[in-house]
């Protein structure tokens, strides 16, 4: 008989680590690190939640909160697909340029869009979509 643990270890080496990258930045709540603890034991996973939280803070320096205002000044499409993204809030002379994954800047800008600043790309409303439909219910880990 397979012991409670051995189950919960199983259902998160299934957990598909890009579905939850899109998961915790669009919905981060809804995998608190307290309420689904043994899912970020692992280090695979940790990884993917230091990862949404990076985007999740681009994405809050880009949507107007307090007056300040980021704006994109720069984009660049690798060749495997990573973006190189430059940024800026002019109001407090700060600049940053980050690499991210294809699925980490479809993601951004998914999230930019449903904050209301610029347009979606169909391809990264599919590229997002179909991650977090690998999700599914994979994440039953009581």
């Amino acid at each position: 008989m397979t012991q409670p643990a051995d189950r919960a270890r199983s259902k998160r080496s299934q957990v598909d680590p890009e579905a939850l990258l899109c998961a915790l930045v669009l919905a981060p709540g809804t995998y608190s690190r307290n309420r689904f603890f043994g899912l970020f034991e692992d280090p695979r996973f940790r990884r993917v939640r230091r990862r949404a939280a990076r985007v999740r803070g681009i994405v809050r320096q880009l949507v107007p909160s307090g007056g300040a205002k980021g704006e994109v000044v720069g984009e660049q499409i690798l060749s495997n697909g990573n973006v190189i993204l430059r940024y800026r809030v002019g109001e407090l002379a700060f600049e940053r340029t980050t690499a991210l994954s294809a699925l980490e800047a479809a993601t951004l800008r998914y999230a930019l869009h449903r904050a209301g600043e610029g347009q979606l790309d169909p391809e990264d409303r599919e590229r997002v979509e179909r991650a977090l439909e690998r999700l599914g219910e994979q994440v039953e880990l009581r």
